[in-house]
């Protein structure tokens, strides 16, 4: 009876190398992207030049006109046109933001803005840059028709002053 069993194990054991190099194999489906998140569901906007509001905002020496992303994205993102709202007289403070997300496009004029670790950049009508989050830079100077499109994720961010 011992030998019986024995046997039976045998057959039913595991299949040798022959008969597993044959048998199917089970690939892993590479992992999925990450989805990115969901805006909210927010009512169709349009924004127009000449309903536009300026305001102050961030930077002292500059006007923002919003272009109002912020409701429809559920705070996610933020777009506005900046433009200055007086003369450059001096450079800008040193600073950086704490944002996922930051991108200006040049409509006109230009500016020469200094980034630690890369150096001056001079961007005229057309440029687009994108900035890594927490990267310090200040304004050094601009035209008085410089006019940007910024967007940034999130829409409300800190600003840390580095040095004036």
């Amino acid at each position: 009876m011992a030998r019986a069993r024995k046997t039976a194990r045998a057959k039913i054991g595991p299949r040798s190398a022959k008969a597993r190099s044959k048998a199917p194999r089970r690939v892993r489906k590479p992992a999925a992207p990450r989805r990115a998140a969901r805006f909210a569901k927010g009512k169709f906007h349009v924004s127009h030049e000449k309903d536009a509001a300026w305001t102050a905002g961030l930077r002292g020496y500059f006007a923002y006109r919003d272009l109002g992303m912020v409701q429809p994205t559920g705070g996610r993102v933020r777009a506005h046109v900046i433009r200055p709202s007086a003369p450059c007289d001096k450079p800008g403070d040193l600073h950086r933001h704490a944002l996922d997300f930051q991108m200006v496009y040049v409509l006109k004029g230009w500016a020469r803005v200094h980034f630690e670790g890369i150096g001056e950049i001079r961007f005229e009508p057309g440029s687009c840059m994108y900035q890594q989050p927490g990267l310090a830079h200040r304004v050094l100077e601009y035209s008085d028709d410089y006019t940007v499109i910024e967007i940034t994720v999130p829409a409300d961010f800190e600003t840390v002053s580095l040095a004036p």
